[in-house]
């Protein structure tokens, strides 16, 4: 009796898969033919749209960061085509790779641009960007123009996930904005990165807990979330507003940071534009709607215009963060032209307020702050917050300071970053120096003197709470690294050590590029990687004497006071050389 109900139940069981199966398999289908009629009517509305057809001189951009800047260089095409009109596509190519800001998120230090690796921390786990270069093996090589097509603009990459569902990409990659660029504008990026070198490194697994690790289970975001469809240009407009609209929805992807998210991370689009916590990152993307009050409708044109083009000024703020990578490796590279249409295009943004309940700090903390703000921030920013002229900013009526959540207030000074102008000074981090409750206190000081309009809303939680996302970064020459090399039996140690470490708090990406070449005569040594298996190993390569080794180190954490304020890495760097380096994250340097 038991095994004839098993039978049935077996049967049945079957049925429902085979059922399943079937449904996702024309779900599958369905999606795939909707790309490619998008592919079709993107490719006959591009003209009309009149977005694309940028001239040979407006897609001339910058090949290194601007003077002062941190960035990539934008790698050269190894094969130019002889045919004028492709050569001028692979150029456009290069453009538009430039404008959708994908250096940095596909590059890492000491492995060439492009090439993939870089880690994205989510809620679910670590998601690492792909090697965009025409490496057959490793890169996109094999990719035919409609799987290039689909991954970019419709998210969902060669291959399968449980057999029957196509591989869904992680909405990390903003093809939720790039859903929005024109067929030709995607064959054009195409058409520049089959022109680089290959680069052999092989794409690092994500690490997302389960479920999500099932590429399949992202049918039902997708299904409710992601709605492609080309920019919505308004009448009346002109060209300049529509080519600043193209590039903040669909090439610079400003949404994605912009705008808030809900509980399954989607975007709120009702709050386009409006404020958002990055996800996983000690940092605040503020209100860039028309909004006098919280956005941008008290900027200048011109204010704006030298914010995204040139970093900033030194009285409404410069770009730090996040931001300071876009404006390093993306929109300082681009021509004037193109930025003045985004700052036309955002003065069309209906203006919206930033909605989150601000949790206020007592009256206590903010006098305990003026005082920690006294002892630790005045002797650079001034007792009155004015900075000194074309060095250190001002605190005292910067809206980068008081709009929104304290976050990139907090976020500063737990991490410290780099300045965007070569003669500027670099903001220390105090990160190890302070405790979480003193730099709330400072926190809600400085949102609320000199006429400040924030509110005296971070406490010792907030901090904490940021603490473990907070990127830190260290010049490597300043006292800050310890190394030694074994070799042979006999201990060199470096005292002499350049570079640079990037690490976040909570450790799934950490980056490094440094040079020991002062200490090894003939032989430099240079290392350079990244964080792999949630921080406790550093993947990268070593080069001695110009000989290239891969490596692999073992990563630890200096904790004290419950702080993370070290790291040592340890390991064979090739030919049975052993390297030891210690790095100290709490140095201060002023």
């Amino acid at each position: 009796m038991f095994g004839k109900r098993e039978k049935k139940f077996r049967k049945l069981q079957g049925i429902l898969l085979a059922g399943v199966a079937s449904v996702a398999v024309l779900l599958g289908g369905f999606a795939v033919m909707h790309l490619v009629q998008d592919a079709q009517a993107d490719a006959k509305a591009s003209t009309a749209a009149g977005v694309t057809n940028w001239s040979d001189a407006e897609t001339t951009v910058a090949a290194k960061p601007k003077v002062g800047g941190v960035g990539w260089d934008i790698p050269k095409p190894l094969n130019v085509p002889s045919d004028p009109k492709q050569a001028a596509l692979v150029k456009k190519g290069m453009f538009l790779t430039v404008a959708g800001d994908c250096l940095p998120c596909h590059s890492v230090a000491g492995e060439p641009a492009l090439a993939g690796g870089r880690a994205v921390g989510t809620p679910f786990g670590t998601v690492f960007s792909t090697n965009l270069t025409p490496s057959k093996r490793y890169g996109i090589g094999n990719m035919t123009d409609k799987q290039f097509y689909a991954a970019v603009h419709g998210g969902i990459e060669p291959g399968s996930s449980l057999l029957v569902f196509p591989k869904y990409e992680y909405p990390v990659m903003p093809y939720t904005s790039y859903s929005k660029l024109t067929y030709p504008d995607v064959m054009a990026i195409k058409a520049y990165l089959d022109s680089l070198a290959p680069v052999a490194i092989k794409n690092r697994p994500d690490t997302m807990f389960f479920p999500t690790d099932l590429r399949a289970g992202m049918l039902a975001w997708r299904l409710l979330f992601f709605n492609p469809h080309p920019v919505h240009y308004k009448a009346g407009w002109s060209q300049n507003v529509r080519h600043g609209a193209y590039l903040v929805q669909a090439l610079a992807h400003c949404n994605e940071c912009h705008t808030p998210r809900n509980i399954a991370m989607a975007s709120i689009h009702s709050r386009f534009l409006a404020g958002g916590h990055i996800i996983d990152q000690a940092w605040y993307a503020p209100n860039i709607t028309n909004s006098k009050g919280e956005g941008l409708g008290s900027w200048s044109d011109h204010a704006i215009l030298t914010y995204l083009h040139h970093g900033g000024d030194m009285k409404q703020g410069a770009a730090f963060g996040k931001m300071k990578s876009v404006v390093d490796d993306s929109l300082s590279r681009l021509p004037k032209a193109d930025v003045q249409d985004i700052v036309d295009y955002l003065r069309t943004v209906k203006p919206l307020k930033t909605h989150f309940p601000p949790t206020l700090a007592s009256a206590g903390s903010v006098a305990a702050g003026k005082v920690l703000y006294n002892n630790e921030c005045a002797r650079c920013h001034m007792k009155d917050g004015e900075g000194t002229k074309n060095n250190i900013p001002n605190l005292a009526h910067n809206q980068a300071v008081w709009n929104g959540k304290p976050i990139d207030l907090i976020g500063m000074m737990l991490g410290g970053f780099e300045p965007w102008n070569k003669d500027q000074t670099a903001m220390p981090m105090f990160g190890a120096t302070l405790t979480d409750g003193q730099i709330a206190d400072i926190t809600n000081y400085v949102r609320t003197a000199w006429g400040n309009r924030g509110k005296p809303d971070a406490t010792a939680n907030t901090v904490a709470s940021l603490r473990s996302q907070a990127t830190m970064e260290v010049d490597l020459d300043t006292g800050s690294t310890v190394a030694s090399l074994s070799e042979g039996g006999k201990t060199r140690k470096f005292d002499d050590i350049s570079g640079r470490v990037w690490v976040n708090g909570n450790r799934t990406d950490c980056r490094m590029k440094a040079d020991f070449s002062n200490q090894y005569g003939k032989n430099p040594v240079l290392l350079g990687g990244a964080c792999a298996s949630q921080g406790n190993e550093f993947i990268g390569r070593a080069t001695i004497g110009g000989k290239v080794t891969p490596v692999l180190l073992g990563v630890r954490q200096v904790i004290e006071g419950g702080h993370v304020v070290g790291l040592d890495l340890s390991g064979d760097i090739g030919g049975g050389r052993m390297l030891d380096e210690q790095i100290a994250l709490k140095t201060v340097n002023y």
